[in-house]
């Protein structure tokens, strides 16, 4: 199957919600989506008004004044180059491990993982975007990669498996924000792998149609795809 990459991300996997089934899902959770794990960097801190902010990103980062200048600096130039892209999605491996290497090698948790979109469907993907596409004047950073048609890079590369996503205004929800391992456990006996992901894309698929048919007050409204999680090794 081909997948199209939808970008790279720099995440920390974070530990089990309260809210989640404790029963169903691992300790430690490995997501795309940021209303689960800190992504890095934080743009709408660096590119808002709020130096206040941004002195308290810099301490919870763990930087020096210059550091942070120099990371702030990074940033710009490679937004106009295209290498970073609205809000926090990197567009190539080797931008994302310049930037980990560079600026966060100290805090040894963070993943570069990319995720990919099952080919079959890119154009409902796009269709639906184009729809709201009115909001936005520029087009969000998944948006952007997809309309690209890059391949994931392979090399160092591991699929970790699927997660059930949907895209919302340049970021995305995952199933596990709206608590629908539960769903998933009653109605196809569902059993996250230890990253709180699907293993086969066929689980996936499934899972994605059902929270489609799901009215809008039992989630968020959006439409939910397949999407395929891949980690790569960091360099060193």
């Amino acid at each position: 199957m081909n997948y199209i990459s939808a970008g790279y991300f720099l995440v920390m996997p974070t530990p089990r919600k309260d809210y989640m089934d404790e029963k169903i899902v691992p300790e430690t959770v490995l997501s795309v989506s940021g209303c689960l794990c800190k992504q890095y960097p934080d743009t709408s801190i660096l590119w808002g008004n709020s130096e206040v902010k941004k002195e308290r990103y810099m301490d919870q980062l763990g930087l020096s004044l210059n550091a942070f200048q120099l990371f702030e600096q990074w940033i710009e130039e490679h937004r106009n180059t295209g290498d970073v892209l609205f809000p926090q999605v990197f567009s190539d491996l080797h931008s994302a491990e310049d930037f980990l290497n560079r600026f966060l090698i100290h805090l040894p948790g963070i993943r570069i993982i990319s995720i990919g979109l099952p080919e079959q469907y890119i154009v409902d993907f796009l269709k639906d975007v184009e729809l709201f596409s009115s909001k936005n004047p520029e087009p969000y950073g998944v948006e952007k990669m997809l309309l690209q048609h890059h391949l994931p890079e392979k090399d160092g590369a591991k699929k970790v498996g699927y997660e059930v996503l949907g895209f919302d205004s340049g970021s995305v929800h995952s199933y596990l924000c709206n608590g629908l391992e539960r769903d998933f456990r009653q109605h196809f006996n569902f059993s996250p792998n230890r990253y709180g992901l699907i293993d086969s894309i066929e689980e996936a698929d499934c899972y994605s149609d059902y929270c489609n048919e799901l009215g809008e007050e039992e989630t968020e409204s959006v439409l939910w795809f397949p999407w395929a999680i891949f980690e790569h090794k960091r360099s060193t």
